[in-house]
């Protein structure tokens, strides 16, 4: 560094130092009174007293002492307000889940199936979903069939897909499943669209007007579980009626049980008196009187006492 610069650097510090030293001079309320050039900018100084007396002790806020509010006399009776008349719920549409739930492959349909459920119409019913169904039923009649087969073979070919259904089943020891609910008709009896496939007499093949109806969109099925007749040279262990008629032709069916007799009376009933249906041979009919079947065959005496051994008095005695 240069001499010059060197006395250039001592000058500055000593300006600066000359500065200070007359601001320490200057009163404060003249500080700003000092003409500013324009584009310079100054910093204030804020001065701070700072006293050495301690501050007093805070001392809590009083609480507000609480004073009731007068009561206000002849106040407005409040009015209620007014609440919607309740709606139904609505019934599940069992027609779109079961159109979904056919789509499905084998294993899907099967796991879908099975979680499928409903609010049984019969109280105590065990619900075991078909998806054979059809919307729009209108009962008219109760139909009684046999399974002719065990309880497990009846309710997988319901379960199986376009095959038939009914609305109950009802098991050798009382049980009752649902598998269609009773606003939807059931594919327990069927005319495949041909009024001459079923027979002549059918009750519930027609209409009031006399037109062609599917009677599984005017009835309620029940299955019993139920081998139906059994051959003479057959080795069965269950219980059997000998029907001394021979009734289409066979002298031996499997009994019903005193469970099953007990269910069936009850369950018939109760979907009678829900839809109005009379209690009596031409409305509680079996699977007889409108196709060529057998079923529920002699051994389940409606309305008659049965001619056979054992005898029973009929379920429903007429006067």
């Amino acid at each position: 560094m240069t001499p010059r610069a060197y006395q250039l650097v001592i000058i500055g510090l000593l300006s600066a130092l000359v500065t200070q030293i007359a601001l320490l001079y200057v009163p404060a309320d003249r500080l700003y009174d000092v003409p500013r050039p324009a584009g310079v900018v100054y910093a204030q100084v804020i001065s701070v007293q700072v006293s050495s007396t301690p501050p007093p002790n805070p001392q809590p806020s009083p609480t507000p002492s609480l004073t009731p509010t007068p009561a206000v006399e002849n106040l407005p009776t409040p009015i209620p307000t007014m609440q919607p008349e309740s709606t139904p719920t609505p019934a599940m549409d069992l027609l779109a889940q079961c159109r979904r739930i056919d789509a499905l492959s084998e294993y899907d349909r099967v796991r879908a199936l099975s979680e499928l459920t409903w609010q049984p119409d019969y109280q105590g019913a065990v619900v075991i979903p078909s998806c054979n169904l059809i919307a729009g039923n209108e009962p008219k009649a109760v139909v009684l069939h046999y399974t002719g087969g065990s309880l497990s073979g009846a309710t997988n070919r319901f379960q199986s897909p376009d095959e038939a259904s009914a609305h109950y089943v009802v098991d050798r020891d009382g049980t009752v499943y649902q598998l269609v609910p009773e606003r939807y008709g059931a594919y327990h009896v069927n005319c495949y669209s041909k009024r001459s496939f079923c027979l002549e007499t059918c009750p519930i093949c027609e209409d009031e007007e006399g037109r062609f109806v599917e009677p599984y969109v005017q009835s309620i099925g029940i299955e019993i579980v139920n081998w139906g007749p059994v051959d003479e040279n057959a080795e069965f262990a269950g219980p059997l009626y000998e029907d001394y008629q021979m009734a289409f032709g066979h002298r031996y069916w499997e009994e019903y049980t005193p469970e099953q007799i007990a269910a069936v009376k009850a369950l018939v009933e109760d979907i009678c008196a829900r839809w109005g249906i009379p209690l009596d041979a031409e409305h509680v009919i079996g699977h007889s009187l409108i196709n060529r079947k057998t079923d529920p065959g002699p051994a389940l005496n409606l309305f008659w006492n049965r001619y056979g051994v054992p005898a029973r008095e009929a379920i429903w005695p007429q006067p």
